[in-house]
């Protein structure tokens, strides 16, 4: 396949202007292309870098899909942006042909001329060996290394980071856990469609205040639950006992989890081979708390941490 053809593939249609790769990933995949200031037809074209790799349009998508643009310019000193938009500007006006007197692109990364529009594209030129402190910023959210706990308790759930990329540690203690959370699913046996939506509804909004006042954690990928249900959850997806001392969950096993332990019965769930007696009652809770933190918190998968208790 050539090059034409692998970005024609990963555009879904063909390219309306000449462009150059700028960056492969490691099988030699595009990832970010430099696009002419002029397309085929003479239409300016503002987006002089365009992220075009499936895993980090991906990543950057749900970034952005969990408020990264707001964070991002919240992040931002607004003049340090401004300076970016125009050095942009500069590179791409650069790049157009000699004597054009047509339109020609405007605005900065993206087109725009203030503020942030698009991650993709700030994070493509940052790609791109570009000064682009959104990209920089994307980039960070994107790699960090800083260990997320999300304990399971009770009366209610933390996530804390005691190790953050920057600044000091923190903790959020949301004031609902497997017990007020095992209130909301009612007293129906299995509880009905609508106390589900309810209590996730609850859970997503208590999660939606962390997010906003943490957006690191958007799509983090090394948050690490703990608590006796998180590791009976592991249990359940395995349906066994024995489990290595870490085991990493993902989105689509954790969903499924908790379609298992809302739509059976008590008494249908004391049969399951993974499910301890002493947490039968609790289990479909505490699924409702993992699924409500992964869906809020765009995660694709979760660590069953070695140190929750058994019991």
């Amino acid at each position: 396949m050539d090059d034409r053809e692998m970005v024609r593939t990963l555009l879904g249609r063909e390219p309306r202007g000449e462009f150059e790769i700028v960056v492969r990933d490691d099988a030699g995949w595009p990832v970010v292309i430099r696009n002419a200031p002029l397309l085929d037809d003479g239409t300016p074209m503002p987006t002089r870098y365009w992220l075009i790799g499936e895993d980090p349009v991906r990543r950057v998508s749900q970034l952005e899909a969990a408020g990264g643009v707001r964070a991002a310019e919240h992040a931002i000193d607004p003049a340090v942006l401004a300076e970016a938009h125009d050095r942009h500007a500069r590179e791409r006006d650069e790049a157009l042909p000699d004597h054009h007197d047509g339109p020609r692109p405007t605005g900065g990364v993206g087109g725009t001329r203030e503020g942030v529009k698009c991650l993709h594209a700030h994070y493509a030129w940052f790609l791109a060996g570009g000064d682009d402190p959104v990209g920089r910023w994307v980039h960070d959210q994107l790699h960090r290394s800083a260990t997320v706990h999300v304990e399971l308790d009770h009366h209610h759930t933390t996530v804390a980071s005691p190790t953050p990329v920057s600044g000091a540690p923190w903790s959020v203690e949301v004031p609902i856990g497997i017990g007020r959370t095992s209130e909301a699913l009612g007293s129906h046996d299995p509880p009905t469609p609508e106390d589900l939506t309810n209590a996730i509804g609850v859970l997503e909004d208590l999660f939606d205040h962390v997010r906003r006042s943490h957006p690191e954690l958007i799509a983090h990928e090394a948050i690490r639950v703990r608590g006796p249900l998180a590791r009976t959850l592991a249990r359940v997806e395995l349906g066994r006992d024995d489990l290595a001392d870490h085991l990493e969950l993902d989105r689509d096993a954790a969903e499924d989890v908790f379609r298992t332990l809302v739509t059976e019965s008590t008494a249908d769930r004391a049969h399951n081979p993974g499910l301890p007696a002493e947490h039968v009652g609790d289990a479909p809770a505490a699924a409702c708390i993992l699924v409500a933190v992964m869906r809020r918190f765009h995660l694709e998968r979760v660590i069953i941490d070695a140190e929750s208790t058994d019991g």
